[in-house]
């Protein structure tokens, strides 16, 4: 059963707790302190930790701080070198050693979800080079799942939606499930026509014949291009007569 605080009480509980905050401020917080005492064992098994030991750690937090800061600033090179190695290989069709580069860089950057993409990428252009050994398909699920970790961190990322869609659709033979992200794409990008055109693929690839035929009627009019316009003008009327 839920605790019902009476107003009065309530109102008591927040004027407190401002005047700690207010009060508080006056101390000199020390974060870093704060952080290594919660680490220690006693603390996490519910038992104070000693003021002896308190002033051991304020001694290691000030003998250790410029070397920490070092460090940081080092790995935070070394990402950057990774990722400038990475688009330098891919842009010479090296995709596996891109994707290796990639994958130093998402241990120092791992909540970044442009790496979990551009691995996505690497790995979906890798996928051939392994037919003759039968990973192929290894490397495709690979690119999947990378594609669906850059989406769950960002769930409106257009080029990761638009990327996982045409490996369901064309690569995985998975139209069913590519369909969703496809949508999705078109409902974050609705100008792009290379994005409608997707969808409407993926709607003949899922018998959706009269959604498509829209989506293809709409591009013979508004398309930018007079070959995308013909294009999509061809698509319609091949969809059409598949209606019954």
């Amino acid at each position: 059963m839920p605790i019902l605080i009476a107003p009065a009480v309530l109102r008591a509980v927040l004027i407190g707790g401002v005047l700690f905050l207010l009060l508080g401020c006056a101390e000199k917080r020390e974060p870093e302190l704060d952080f290594l005492v919660a680490t220690e064992r006693v603390e996490y098994e519910g038992v104070e930790v000693s003021s002896e030991r308190i002033e051991q750690l304020r001694a290691d937090i000030k003998r250790y701080r410029a070397r920490v800061e070092e460090l940081t600033t080092a790995m935070s090179r070394v990402a950057s070198f990774q990722k400038m190695l990475a688009n330098e290989l891919m842009q010479q069709g090296m995709y596996e050693p891109a994707l290796e580069a990639l994958q130093q860089a998402l241990e120092l950057q791992t909540g970044n979800p442009v790496l979990y993409y551009l691995a996505a990428v690497a790995a979906g252009h890798a996928a051939p080079a392994h037919i003759l050994d039968g990973r192929s398909e290894e490397y495709l699920e690979k690119a999947e799942q990378l594609y669906r970790q850059a989406i769950r961190i960002n769930p409106r990322y257009r080029e990761a939606l638009y990327g996982l869609s045409v490996l369901l659709a064309f690569e995985l033979d998975r139209p069913g499930e590519a369909l969703e992200y496809a949508r999705r794409t078109a409902q974050i990008e609705t100008r792009d026509p290379a994005i409608r055109f997707l969808l409407a693929n993926i709607l003949v690839r899922n018998e959706q014949y009269r959604e498509a035929a829209e989506i293809y009627e709409e591009l013979s009019r508004t398309a930018p291009s007079p070959e995308q316009r013909r294009k999509a003008a061809e698509n319609r009327d091949a969809v059409r007569r598949e209606i019954r």
